[in-house]
């Protein structure tokens, strides 16, 4: 029973603590799911979503419902012209109706309409570049770890062979075969790596909160990354990267719809030089009565239902000139939005410049480093032959393994950045959302 018992515990803390594979593709889905930004432009859109209609535009008409209860006392004990002498109490109570449509205000709802279309457009292109920069994040967050997990492999190996040096030289000195010499210098090597160890474990955990917090999962939760850090180094034109820039940039794109609409805005202002042209509609029933104060005379109930449309033109001939000073001044919202769009362009064709200029100097670099880890790795093998046979001492054996492992560490970076700086050309010519569709 006791062994049973044991045994389904073991079964359950494998379960709650074994890792879930987790993809590249998978993190961003996470991301673009969890993610609080995300969430908070999807609100965006919905809002823009639902101000994007016909009715929000003024195409419709008005109704509008009205109760109302008038009292009031007259006193015509010195009018002889009235009906009623004497002090006379009046009680109506009046419903109307009231329907009032704007049937033409110099095409405004039209120009509404377009509004909201460009401003929902423009909303789902703010949702976009966040979306971008959110897929860019989570490649950037997942790759690090797994740069951060290699170099942990190689710092632990490092330490795997210290460690059996030490072993080797701590029995070698029991048996009194050996003197203390190469003994502390081993021990301050499994010391070193010990120490490079922990710091590069705290660099992994690290990068594991930032990829939980770019996919709005919790701290403590913990994957199995499958994929490594092999990356094919693609040749790219910078003609052909500056063309899909200039048409698929999702910053320009949103720039763009902001031209259009200052271009609507103009044509907003100039609608005002147009009349406007309302009908009025409606029905009053009203229910009352008459009441002669200190009179005989019984009070009267009075009933009424009263009709009325009617339609109204009105033009505005001057307004001290502000509708040619709006006008004017929409045209040169336009024209600073026209400069902007032109300073975007100047600027992103710098911004795409420099980092295909730096894509392909790394992509040398990283062509000199991987020569140079291979260099190192053959020199420490022979390093590692040498020193067993006694052709080195224990210092040069050092300065190999140092040499070997800054090689490696250094290798990575370098692999790193120019991953990093190949997606970069992603986000910046667009592509980015199109590869991970």
């Amino acid at each position: 029973m006791k062994k049973l018992v044991l045994i389904l515990t073991l079964l359950i803390s494998t379960i709650a603590f074994s890792q879930v594979d987790l993809t590249v593709k998978n993190a961003i889905e996470k991301a673009l799911e969890n993610n609080y930004q995300i969430k908070l432009v999807n609100a965006n859109i919905e809002i823009a979503s639902k101000q994007n209609n016909w009715g929000s535009a003024g195409i419709s008409p008005t109704f509008a419902l009205n109760l109302t209860n008038a009292a009031n006392v007259s006193d015509n004990t010195n009018n002889p012209a009235s009906f009623f002498p004497g002090k006379v109490f009046n009680d109506n109570l009046t419903l109307s109706l009231d329907m009032n449509w704007t049937i033409f205000n110099g095409f405004g709802v039209r120009i509404n309409k377009e509004r909201f279309e460009k401003l929902e457009a423009q909303t789902k292109g703010n949702a976009m570049v966040v979306i971008e920069n959110t897929i860019y994040e989570t490649i950037v967050a997942y790759y690090t770890i797994v740069v951060q997990n290699r170099k942990l492999k190689i710092v632990n190996d490092l330490l795997l062979f210290s460690k059996d040096k030490l072993a080797y030289f701590q029995l070698k000195s029991e048996l009194g075969t050996t003197s203390s010499f190469d003994l502390l210098q081993f021990e301050n090597q499994v010391l070193t790596d010990s120490s490079n160890i922990i710091m590069q474990e705290l660099a992994v955990q690290n990068a594991k909160r930032n990829l939980n917090l770019v996919m709005g999962e919790g701290v403590n939760i913990d994957y199995k990354l499958v994929e490594d850090l092999t990356f094919t180094v693609p040749q790219l034109s910078y003609t052909e990267m500056k063309d899909k820039m200039m048409a698929d940039n999702l910053s320009l794109k949103n720039q763009y719809f902001n031209l259009q609409l200052q271009d609507i805005n103009i044509k907003a202002k100039k609608s005002t030089y147009y009349p406007v042209v309302s009908l009025n509609v409606g029905a009053r029933p009203a229910v009352g009565y008459i009441e002669l104060i200190d009179s005989p005379i019984p009070s009267i109930k009075t009933n009424s239902l009263n009709y009325y449309g009617n339609i109204s033109a009105r033009y505005t001939i001057f307004n001290g000139w502000n509708r040619k000073r709006n006008v004017q001044i929409a045209e040169i919202q336009q024209s600073i939005a026209s400069l902007q769009t032109d300073d975007m362009k100047l600027k992103l064709s710098h911004q795409l410049k420099g980092i295909f200029e730096m894509y392909q100097v790394q992509t040398k670099i990283e062509e000199m480093t991987m020569k140079r880890v291979l260099n190192a790795k053959e020199l420490w093998l022979i390093g590692k032959e040498k020193y067993d046979l006694g052709l080195i001492n224990v210092f040069n054996l050092n300065d190999i393994k140092s040499q070997f492992e800054q090689a490696t560490l250094t290798y990575y970076d370098r692999l790193f950045d120019l991953l990093k700086t190949h997606y970069n050309l992603l986000r910046v010519t667009g592509q980015i959302t199109q590869k991970y569709n």
